[in-house]
Parts: structure tokens; sequence; C-alpha cells
């Protein structure tokens, strides 16, 4: 690429700048959270208004090749020839958690002291309309492509990636493709993900009953809010067992007569690095296990030994680790009591030399007693190092930050699994917080404009090739 269109890149990211904020902020408006499907909204109405409302930007940038399919995911492309390369991204966000941690609106694009903020500025809403606006720039400098690039849409990614696994029914695999949805320099492997769900009764008439126990927005994320409801007839017992517990998580609890609430709260981070937040469910589940429930006293000493002790499955008895993506990570995510049933979900991301079927075995050993289920699973992610499309995507990178830092593994799970040949591609950079599936998600402009240059120069790269 010569040094000229790198020059001219880099002054129409300048020239759009403004114009790209304000259509993302457009796309922050849109509470895009998954919710109860219907027939003409598979995850909601949500997802699909920010599915509609980005597809009808690309219209408005001129592109002619604009498909929406069946409000799954959706695609823009520019070329009409040659090999298909793909970029994907999602337009579906987790939900915004306590508003009261939040310090502007989270679906308002707020700017202060060089950071965006709202929910979706980073997880993905961002690096989308970015990516977007770097096919709108080299196609006004490359009027007869070699090839195609298609960005594709997806509505589901925090919930399973269901989106794309219907769009690809449809429409054809890209023969390369990167998701804006993970770090720089690439990601070139991903843990496996399984999610398990863990089941039991409770329900009796002992002096002291557990009425209400909730907790946990997804299963992708250190919930940082638990609450319960005891009735008792122990209250002065439990009340001096409170006052003198000592806790990681902040504890509130309120007395009623014979009801107590109590209320954990800890920190909220994404599920694949539990270890920087602070589980909300593993502190009430420790103080539930030292509280008399009668014959159902095994349930909460069970969960706190195997699952609330740990982050890294030692408790399960699941614990590994390989030189090429590092530990075994597990989240303990959700948790409620229904109508006598108890019900949690884990969400697990092991190595990718891990077999999850011993990982199944040994988790139904460990929790004996309780019905354990596994409801997902996605299986690890590698590309070598030393294939070709590491290596163009390093050139690209290095050419705009000559950065020689290299690729790495994570816990996350992306887009990039979707697809037969493809790796996750920025869109964050070393050593950079973004806060995403937190209060105050945030990302730099300066890194914003960074993101969209480097992936303008790898359009122009896949078009002219």
């Amino acid at each position: 690429m010569s040094f000229d269109i790198e020059k001219q890149i880099d002054l129409k990211v300048e020239k759009y700048f403004d114009e790209i904020l304000d259509s993302l902020s457009k796309i922050i408006k849109i509470r895009s959270v998954m919710e109860k499907p219907t027939e003409e909204y598979p995850f909601g109405k949500g997802p699909a208004k920010a599915l509609i409302e980005t597809l009808n930007l690309s219209k408005s940038l001129g592109f002619k090749d604009v498909k929406n399919v069946d409000n799954y995911a959706g695609h823009v492309e520019y070329g009409n020839k040659g090999r298909l390369y793909g970029i994907l991204g999602h337009l579906d966000v987790v939900p915004e958690g306590d508003l009261d941690r939040w310090e502007s609106d989270p679906y308002e694009l707020t700017i202060r002291e060089g950071k965006m903020y709202g929910r979706g500025v980073s997880d993905d809403k961002g690096p989308s309309i970015g990516a977007l606006y770097a096919l709108k720039i080299v196609s006004e400098l490359v009027k007869n492509p070699k090839n195609r690039v298609r960005i594709i849409f997806g509505t589901n990614e925090e919930n399973g990636s269901k989106c794309l696994k219907y769009y690809f029914k449809k429409e054809p695999y890209p023969k390369e493709a990167v998701t804006p949805d993970g770090m720089f320099p690439l990601v070139f492997a991903e843990k496996g993900n399984a999610t398990y769900k863990i089941s039991t009764l409770l329900n009796s008439n002992y002096h002291t009953r557990l009425l209400y126990l909730k907790a946990g927005t997804a299963v992708n994320v250190v919930p940082e809010k638990c609450e319960a409801v005891i009735k008792t007839e122990k209250v002065s017992e439990i009340v001096y067992f409170l006052e003198n517990y000592k806790t990681e998580c902040k504890l509130k609890y309120v007395i009623d007569e014979n009801i107590i609430r109590l209320q954990t709260i800890g920190k909220s981070v994404h599920a694949s690095t539990p270890h920087l937040g602070i589980n909300a469910i593993s502190c009430m589940v420790d103080i539930l296990s030292k509280i008399d429930f009668g014959v159902y006293n095994w349930i909460f000493d069970t969960l706190y030994k195997k699952l609330g002790r740990d982050y890294n499955g030692i408790g399960l008895d699941i614990y590994s680790e390989d030189n090429a993506s590092g530990k075994l990570t597990c989240n303990l995510g959700t948790i409620e009591l229904i109508d006598g049933n108890l019900e949690l979900k884990i969400n697990i991301r092991y190595p990718i030399f891990m077999s999850n079927e011993m990982i199944s075995m040994q988790i139904k050993k460990a929790l004996k007693g309780f019905e354990v289920e596994r409801i997902s699973h996605k299986g690890p992610l590698y590309v070598s190092k030393d294939s070709e499309l590491v290596k163009t995507l390093l050139s690209v990178y290095r050419s705009v930050t000559n950065d020689e830092s290299e690729p790495i593994a994570i816990g996350g799970g992306t887009y990039a699994r979707t697809v037969p040949y493809g790796v996750a591609f920025g869109a964050t950079f070393p050593g950079e917080d973004t806060g995403m599936h937190q209060p105050n998600e945030s990302w730099s402009l300066e890194s914003f404009k960074k993101f969209i240059k480097i992936y303008a120069r790898l359009i122009y790269k896949w078009l002219t090739r």
C-alpha cells in the first residue's frame, strides 16, 4: 500500500469523524438487549431495531448491496466479483445493570475527557459502525475492486450467536473473516465455552426458610448484586451472625418481624476474566451455607465449596491450563429460586487442548445430588500464528501503530468461531480498559480513530490484492 493511499485514508477518517460519532449516537440510543422473541423479532424488538437502523445507515452512505436476513442478521457489501472477505460485528448489548453506577445515560453517546461513553461504544456498536465507515472511505478510493468485502451485523452475540448460525444457512461463508470484538494485535486462540444449568428442589417448612433468591443479568457477566429473603424463627441468631460476618462484598440487610432481606453487592466484569470482579452470588452462597436450613443445608454447603470459593474450577476438580490459552475459568453467573426449585447457571471457559466431555463428566460427579445439564457449548478456536491471515493482519496493524506485540489468546468468545477461517482483530488496544459489560463502558476517541484507520487499510488490501 502506497504512502499516498495511507495518507488519503487518514484524511478521510478525520473528514468523516464527526459524522461517524453522530451515526454511532443513533445506534447507541437503541436498547438492543435480548428480549422475548416474537415471529417478527427473533431476539426481541431492540436488537432488530438496531439492525434496521444500521442497514438504513448503510444505504444512506451509498451502498447498494444491503440485505436484512429475517431480522437475525444483515449485511452491507462492496464489490461484485472475486473472493469474499468478511467483517463480523454485533449490534446487541448486555443489559445496563445498576443505573445508579452510570455517570451518564447508558443509551446516550456522551463524550468527556477524550472518551465516549455508552452501552456498546466498545462492545460492539462502536467497532461495527467504525468498520462500516472504513468500508465507505475505501469505496471512495477503490472504484473497481478485485474482490468483495461484506460487513455482517449480528444481533445475538451476547446470548449464543444464534443470529449468525441462522444467517449462514442463508448466505455463504467468507473465505477469510475478522471480527472487531476482541483485542489488537489479534486473537489467534479462543478458549472453549460451555454453559451449564444446575438445579435442585428447595422447599421446606423448617423454622428457617429461603423465600426468595435471585441474581445475575447474563451468564457471561460476573453478577454485581444478589438478593435473598429469609423467613425465620431465629431472627436474633441470624442477625448476630450477620453483624459479625466478614465478606468481600458489601452486605446489606433489613429486618421486618420474622423476615430478613439480604443483599450482597460485588463488582461486575466479563465472565472471561472473573478474577477482576467480585461475584455477588458467591458471597451470598457463602452466607447461606452458614445458616441452618435443615435438610437443605447440603445445598449451599456444596455450592460454596464447589463453586463459590474459586474461579478456576478447582472446587469442581476441572482446573486445567495450557501454554497457548492459559487457565480454565468458571463463572457462577445467575441464580434464582422459582416455586421451590433452585436453578443456577455457570459458564466455563476452558483451554483449547482440554476435552469438554471430560469437564462435563467431572462437573456432574462434583455436583452429585443436583441435576446438571449442559445448555450451550462452543468449541475452542485456533489459527496458527504462521498463517497468511495472521501475517496479513499483523502487517496492517503494525503499519499504523508500530507496535510489535504478539497475537494473544483470550477466554472470551467471538464471532470468529462462526466461520471456517477467522480471528478477532481489535477493536481495543494493548493495555486499554474500556469497561465493557460494566457501568460506564467507554472507548477513547483516539483509539476509535486509530481503529477505523486500521480497518480501512485492511479493507483496501482485501479489495485490491
